[in-house]
């Protein structure tokens, strides 16, 4: 029995970094803040999301993208930017930390901010987890809580 130990912490070490599993598609595996745990970082996707090509608000506009910095500190990942309309007070601003990153996913936690746009006044301001989730053919990572200000949708995407 002793000689499996060594097998068995692999298995379960590996099974807790593989990420999110097929069962987990629609949840946000987010740990309490305070705790530090292995995250699981596709480095794949990382550098995918580390060479970003922007990202935008479809209230501002597709075709003129804001910039998303990728830093790191202290081995955590921060994501910074946002996007300002060319015309008009709108604004997009995304400020916090990669919790996790998958293949076709990850996981973010901190602050989006959506002011003055599609209508002046209007000030949409999350804090909290969210998800961005690859689909199909697209280039891009979308939001997938949508919907949490006002009735509205709001698609902030972020290229690659």
């Amino acid at each position: 029995m002793k000689r499996f130990a060594p097998l068995a912490a692999l298995l379960v070490t590996g099974l807790a970094l593989a990420g999110p599993s097929a069962a987990q598609d629609d949840a946000i595996v987010d740990p309490d803040p305070g705790v530090r745990i292995a995250r699981p970082m596709d480095p794949a996707a990382l550098a995918r999301l580390r060479r970003n090509g922007g990202i935008s608000l479809q209230w501002i506009g597709w075709e003129r993208r804001g910039r998303l910095a990728v830093s790191e500190q202290d081995g955590r990942i921060f994501l910074r930017g946002g996007q300002r309309a060319r015309r008009g007070p709108g604004r997009l601003e995304l400020d916090g930390e990669l919790v996790w990153i998958a293949a076709d996913r990850f996981a973010f936690r901190g602050r989006i901010l959506i002011a003055d746009t599609p209508d002046p006044g209007r000030n949409c301001l999350r804090d909290g987890s969210y998800e961005f989730r690859i689909t199909g053919r697209r280039r891009y990572w979308r939001l997938q809580q949508m919907e949490q200000c006002d009735g509205l949708t709001d698609y902030v995407d972020i290229y690659f």
